[in-house]
């Protein structure tokens, strides 16, 4: 259930993860950055409720490997799909948000036990 409600969340945010920016304008930016710390937010808001309720590592481990499996799944589909996200600016957005999801993971590791699940 915890599961499911989390993919639930994050598959909202994750059809605005997938197109960068057209604008160079700061606010506009931050908003679309903002779309990724809603993945990481949602992220820590499990871990803690993982943690809070002393469910064991390989269960904690089991859920992320199947969040994570989403999410990949998810922005690989929704990149196929959309042909105006074919650009190296668009490639290098998503690789950045990506790389801050694998930051997260590294940062989570000691506590979980998890392991980098990104594409």
């Amino acid at each position: 259930m915890i599961r499911y409600n989390v993919k639930r969340e994050v598959s909202s945010v994750l059809s605005h993860v997938i197109q960068a920016p057209r604008t160079a304008k700061a606010a506009l930016i931050t908003d679309q950055d903002s779309y990724w710390k809603a993945i990481v937010n949602h992220l820590n808001d499990l871990l803690k409720i993982l943690q809070e309720n002393c469910v064991p590592t390989i269960f904690s481990r089991k859920i992320f490997t199947q969040i994570f499996a989403f999410i990949n799944a998810q922005l690989f589909n929704s990149l196929l799909v959309r042909r105006e996200c074919y650009s190296f600016s668009n490639g290098e957005y998503v690789k950045q948000g990506l790389e801050e999801l694998e930051a997260w993971c590294t940062q989570s590791k000691p506590e979980v036990g998890l392991t980098i699940f990104v594409l």
